[in-house]
């Protein structure tokens, strides 16, 4: 039985956990109030964006699903992702992004909606066109699962640095992209929301805990309202979370498992 009936995925590409009491972001601080976080998760090794987004969506370490880089190398046995799963159970799929090498997450035929925003610069106004064309389409169509990606952070953060007031205010408008697609959604939507990696002064994909600690929010139907989840939690356990709340049994190639603290009981 499923326990919401549409799930939205948010990832804020580069997001460090210390940011967020250091800048507004009110519709992140809005889902953690109303659902269960941790700031303490940790995401894979190399913790770059393909490789950690593989993991995330395929519930697997990199040595598994074998994508170690920015390049995508299909996993020999295949290891399904959340968006296969979803599009199989005969939900609607769609994904909204700004960085092409995103396209492999899901095989083809597997999305109803693949939206591509390509850009030269991301300086965080392409994250809020990024959220307004998922909010008018989430309204309009029947989609069980979303996945829409915010890339503005990593990218001011490797211009920058991570930290840095304009990292700070890349942060800040990417939780004003998540409160315009907020404002779409139904009673029966679960939320959540994370990072692929972390960073450190202009760069990330080493095991300094930086670029490894991430945060992990999730909110919506049958999730503990206000909880600090004490338990670990790692970027392979989002998919699991997410097929248990649409319902939809977890394929046995996966490694992660569902993050049980987080559910009502």
């Amino acid at each position: 039985m499923s326990l919401a009936k549409q799930v939205i995925l948010f990832v804020i590409d580069g997001l460090c956990p210390d940011a967020l009491p250091q800048t507004p972001t009110p519709a992140l601080d809005s889902l953690i109030a109303q659902g269960a976080h941790t700031r303490q998760a940790q995401s894979v090794m190399p913790s770059v964006t393909l490789p950690c987004h593989a993991s995330m969506f395929c519930a697997v370490p990199p040595e598994r699903h074998g994508v170690t880089d920015n390049v995508w190398t299909p996993s020999q046995p295949p290891v399904p992702s959340i968006i296969e799963i979803a599009h199989q159970a005969g939900l609607g799929t769609a994904a909204f992004y700004t960085w092409e090498p995103l396209r492999d997450l899901a095989p083809p035929g597997a999305l109803n909606v693949a939206y591509l925003y390509r850009l030269e610069e991301n300086t965080g106004e392409q994250d809020l066109k990024i959220a307004a064309a998922a909010a008018e389409i989430i309204a309009t169509h029947n989609l069980g699962f979303v996945f829409v990606y915010l890339a503005a952070p990593d990218t001011i953060g490797h211009l920058h640095g991570w930290m840095s007031p304009p990292y700070l205010e890349a942060v800040s408008l990417a939780d004003k992209a998540i409160g315009l697609v907020l404002k779409s959604l139904r009673s029966d939507t679960a939320c959540l929301v994370l990072a692929d990696h972390g960073g450190h002064g202009m760069e990330h994909g080493t095991d300094l805990p930086e670029d490894l600690t991430i945060p992990w929010i999730v909110s919506g139907p049958g999730i503990r309202r206000g909880h600090e989840i004490r338990s670990a939690v790692g970027i392979t356990d989002t998919a699991p979370t997410i097929a248990h709340l649409l319902g939809l049994p977890a394929p046995s190639e996966w490694n992660g498992r569902v993050v049980e603290e987080a559910l009502m009981l």
